[in-house]
């Protein structure tokens, strides 16, 4: 190189210290790598998981790289191995099982990786730093509160309900409809029929056989959104006047609130972008050497017909994901 060359790269480099994006570069390339298991992305919940870790790791200066398990435990297992390959220094996580998906974490540990687990945690209390979620218990009581003010103030004081719970193998499952008929301990309830199920087409068809069982039946709680659309699809259908209750918001069931002439009341939601951000935040204090609490609890988020602002925000951010 000659002398005139060189001493022009010292004045650029001189020029870009003084600018200060010299530092910005360096500073980018020191940024921690952090690893974010997804389970997809084929559903607004996680869609909103994922974003909200994108904006944790630009408010806490620190670079992600997501893997999707796609809801297989091999699958995991190889992302899992492929992010210790990419040595990130912590990996955000929701285990799709609470013992099976341990063996990897446990690896990942073992080589000095931060492992932050969210929504679904591990038996083993010793492989995460942090546990980031919601009450689930709490979750279903909260929309539950919401059955028994109808109940009681629209309804005489006495209702009869059909449930639509998760399937019994769920982990969900009990403590969700316990929490929910916890809200409504006292009350003069008859449950008419309870029907297992999570996917809208068995939504659809517990709803169906609920009503068919007993036409009375007034109040109907599902345990997810998937069987609350189905749900609110055969109410539409049937042209009946019953009303909708239950967990985990989506964008066609905000939509249904809005309609006047709608089945949903109320949902009560995870707020599955808290989830994300709270769970990237807490991996990243941790790489940065600040103290956070070892159990972090997302507030359980009730959306209504009766609160349209509330149903018009989640909107935008839902819409703004593109879905």
């Amino acid at each position: 190189m000659s002398i005139t060359r060189r001493l022009a790269l010292v004045a650029g480099v001189t020029a870009l210290i003084a600018s200060g994006a010299w530092s910005a570069v360096a500073s980018a390339a020191d940024r921690p790598l952090i690893g974010a298991v997804l389970y997809a992305r084929d559903s607004q919940f996680w869609q909103q998981v994922e974003r909200g870790m994108k904006d944790a790791a630009e408010k806490n200066g620190v670079d992600l790289q997501f893997v999707l398990n796609r809801r297989q435990l091999p699958t995991e297992a190889q992302v899992m191995e492929d992010l210790m390959t990419r040595q990130v220094k912590a990996i955000v996580m929701s285990p799709l099982d609470k013992d099976a998906s341990a063996a990897a974490a446990k690896q990942a540990k073992a080589q000095g990786i931060d492992i932050v687990e969210f929504n679904t945690f591990f038996a083993d209390k010793s492989i995460a730093s942090h546990s980031i979620g919601v009450d689930n218990r709490e979750l279903a009581a909260s929309v539950g509160r919401e059955i028994a003010r109808e109940i009681k103030t629209d309804l005489g004081g006495k209702a009869r309900i059909g449930l639509i719970p998760l399937p019994a193998i769920n982990s969900g499952s009990t403590v969700r409809k316990d929490g929910m008929m916890s809200a409504l301990k006292g009350m003069d309830v008859k449950v008419v029929s309870e029907i297992q199920g999570a996917t809208p087409e068995e939504g659809a068809n517990a709803v169906e056989n609920i009503l068919r069982r007993d036409p009375g039946t007034q109040i109907i709680w599902s345990s997810n959104s998937g069987t609350l659309t189905g749900a609110a699809s055969t109410v539409g259908r049937l042209g009946s006047k019953v009303k909708l209750y239950g967990i985990d918001m989506s964008r066609e069931l905000a939509e249904a609130m809005q309609d006047p002439k709608g089945s949903i009341e109320a949902v009560s939601d995870q707020q599955p972008y808290q989830l994300g951000y709270l769970s990237v935040e807490a991996a990243a204090k941790d790489l940065a050497g600040q103290k956070s609490a070892r159990n972090i609890q997302v507030p359980v988020r009730i959306y209504s017909r009766t609160d349209p602002k509330g149903l018009e925000d989640y909107l935008k951010l839902v819409k703004s994901l593109g879905g």
